[in-house]
């Protein structure tokens, strides 16, 4: 049983255009029968029982998430094209109240409840540990995820309020750019989650291959 916790909110983003898979990535079915976007929902409630999905289409989504999960609006650009998962994750830091949010991506099929669990149990002791140190680190990290290929994994990771006012001047300036964003703040690095959790469905194949349980993902 997972300890929900209040110090903390979710926000999963939802705004992705699904134009290499063909079809909405948040409504695929999972192999356990409910769509995408319900069970990353269901995940999140597992730790906190604020869970916001950041969306341009909120009426596509109404019957398909828990109804005590809150659907935003997101913001459009022209052409009524998405502005984008930073824009988003900043919209939605306007409609929670915890100064940590879990931040996912609504296509990760291997999402696990209890890893973010343990994330996050890391996270507060090393919280605490800095606060207990005569000379605590300067700037203390903003957020803490989880290193990739590329770059940082930021679509699955938690973020501290305190980075906020730099995200919002990172979007004032009109770079939407996540990995520029994140070269600019101090990060907690966390390793110890599989490959496979940080797996994205973006193509008819990888939805086959979750589908087939393919081990070769993780």
């Amino acid at each position: 049983m997972m300890t929900v916790s209040p110090a903390l909110s979710a926000v999963i983003l939802a705004g992705g255009r699904s134009r290499r898979m063909g079809q909405d990535k948040a409504l695929l079915t999972t192999p356990s029968g409910q769509p995408l976007l319900a069970q990353t929902a269901q995940i999140a409630q597992q730790l906190t029982a604020e869970v916001v999905v950041v969306t341009p289409w909120p009426e596509r989504y109404q019957q398909v998430v828990p109804p005590t999960v809150r659907l935003l609006p997101e913001d459009q650009a022209r052409g009524d094209s998405p502005l984008g998962p930073l824009s988003g994750f900043a919209q939605g830091w306007t409609h929670i109240s915890s100064d940590w949010c879990l931040l996912l991506a609504c296509d990760l099929p291997y999402l696990e409840s209890a890893i973010l669990q343990r994330w996050w149990r890391w996270l507060l002791a090393q919280t605490e540990h800095w606060q207990r140190l005569a000379e605590p680190p300067a700037p203390l990290p903003v957020a803490s995820l989880t290193p990739g290929i590329k770059g940082w994994e930021p679509l699955c990771g938690y973020y501290h309020r305190r980075c906020l006012p730099g995200l919002l001047r990172r979007l004032a300036s009109g770079d939407r750019s996540f990995q520029s964003w994140l070269t600019t703040v101090p990060i907690a690095a966390y390793s110890a989650v599989p490959r496979s959790m940080l797996f994205n469905c973006n193509t008819p194949s990888d939805w086959q291959a979750v589908q087939q349980g393919d081990g070769s993902l993780n």
